[in-house]
């Protein structure tokens, strides 16, 4: 599974308020990051993180690893969107795109790609059963089961024998 995020719509969607309010929004960013961090711990997927560098002067694409997280900024010129779009048109399997623009979930519905929205990801992110758990978390439970795994059952084994005999 690859997670392609539209990383500024997710931050405008789910910090709305905190924007509103003039928060810094490196400190958003690195925020953001911080919690596909976890994610991709807790969920072992990969992530990728497009921001827009479209008003930077940025003769081309710049691509980071925060984390084990790709974050691609785009090229002067170019949106977030534009760099999603054509990863959606790459088609590889097992790609979800993560945003609310119109044109990207469009995209998506047309090519059979998978998407989500900012909301839906962020719910996922906050759900307990996604966090990583410290050793000291973790309960004891069964056992885990003994003998082979490739071999059938004593009573389906017989069953056969029966069967075979006739």
């Amino acid at each position: 599974m690859h997670l392609v995020i539209d990383g500024y719509n997710y931050i405008n969607r789910i910090n709305a308020s905190s924007v509103q309010k003039g928060a810094s929004m490196d400190l958003l960013r690195r925020d953001f990051l911080e919690k596909c961090a976890r994610y991709k711990k807790a969920r072992s997927v990969r992530i990728t993180v497009v921001f827009d560098a479209y008003d930077t002067p940025s003769p081309g694409r710049h691509s980071e690893n925060v984390r084990g997280i790709e974050v691609i900024y785009s090229r002067e010129g170019e949106t977030a969107d534009d760099v999603i779009i054509g990863s959606i048109r790459k088609r590889p399997a097992g790609l979800i795109v993560v945003s609310s623009d119109r044109a990207i979930i469009d995209e998506a519905k047309m090519r059979g790609v998978a998407f989500l929205t900012p909301v839906k990801l962020a719910e996922m992110m906050a759900a307990p059963s996604f966090e990583v758990k410290d050793e000291d978390d973790y309960e004891e439970g069964p056992h885990p089961k003994k003998g082979n795994p490739r071999k059938l059952p004593k009573k389906i084994r017989k069953a056969v024998k029966a069967i075979d005999k006739l």
